[in-house]
């Protein structure tokens, strides 16, 4: 039977879903932007069918391509999740990514984030031009593990109601460009995300975003301190309030944080809360 790619259909999501959980419990096959549950890479391909591609071989599927596009920033991140290695997952990986780039439109980039073990993945996106960028930690805290600062020059609290525009500059100042803004994060505010601030006499001087998942899986998703601001404790102070609502109001046994692989700065701090390695992250991006 001739291979065949085509974009999802619901009746298969299952299927594929399945298919996606075991490769990505694989750091050797995995994709960072890929859930770990069937339950929940389900939900997502069910959002961004028309963007997902599998390949199939003898009626088998031996590849995804799953996309969550953000027309704004002209970007589609990406996981190219594939059932073989060598020769075979080049022209899988190739028809794959083929099809998921006619889709996504001329000028959409592809953003890849994937474990540093999966070497065919690199390979592949080297050999297809991509561009590597600067690799990333993924950080774990647990419980256990949690250094409280002694003390704190000001303790956060939740952002209130009125500060939300000083918020958003804020944040888009500090990461401008990043995969969720300030008014994205905003939308999602008291739902997944909450949001903690340290103010000043200059208005909003730091800034953490707690974001929870489902199984109380919490994550720092963002820790910012503005520049005038920095070398103050308040980045600090910041990981302690979220550390703190992860795991004695949320239950969480870990505390999730990623981090780029070149900033000293930031895994010095984290590293002095307690935060451990767990997985390092390539980056690749094709245009």
């Amino acid at each position: 039977m001739k291979p065949t790619i085509r974009s999802f259909t619901a009746g298969e999501l299952t299927e594929l879903a399945l298919l996606a959980e075991t490769l990505n419990a694989r750091r050797e096959t995995g994709s960072a932007f890929c859930c770990s549950l069937a339950e929940d890479i389900r939900k997502d391909f069910l959002n961004t069918m028309e963007y997902n591609f599998v390949f199939r071989e003898g009626g088998v599927p031996k590849g995804l391509f799953c996309c969550f596009p953000d027309p704004e920033k002209r970007n589609a991140d990406c996981s190219l999740l594939v059932d073989a290695t060598g020769e075979d997952y080049f022209s899988i990986a190739h028809a794959l990514i083929s099809a998921g780039r006619d889709r996504l439109g001329p000028g959409m980039a592809c953003t890849f984030f994937f474990p540093a073990e999966n070497r065919d993945c690199r390979s592949f996106l080297k050999r297809a031009g991509a561009r590597q960028q600067v690799n990333e930690y993924v950080l774990h805290l647990r419980r256990g593990d949690w250094m409280a600062a002694r003390s704190q020059a000001a303790p956060p609290r939740p952002l209130g109601s009125g500060e939300h525009d000083a918020f958003a500059a804020l944040h888009d100042t500090i990461f401008p460009g990043v995969y969720a803004s300030g008014k994205d994060i905003l939308a999602d505010s008291g739902k997944t995300r909450m949001i903690y601030v340290i103010p000043d006499e200059s208005g909003l001087a730091a800034y953490g975003v707690l974001k929870l998942r489902e199984n109380r899986q919490a994550v720092a998703e963002m820790v910012g301190v503005r520049r005038d601001a920095r070398r103050q404790g308040y980045g600090r102070a910041i990981l302690d309030v979220l550390a703190r609502h992860a795991f004695f109001q949320y239950d969480s046994g870990t505390l999730e944080l990623i981090v780029d692989a070149d900033n000293e700065n930031a895994l010095s701090l984290y590293r002095k809360t307690g935060f451990r390695i767990a997985q390092e992250n390539n980056c690749f991006i094709l245009r």
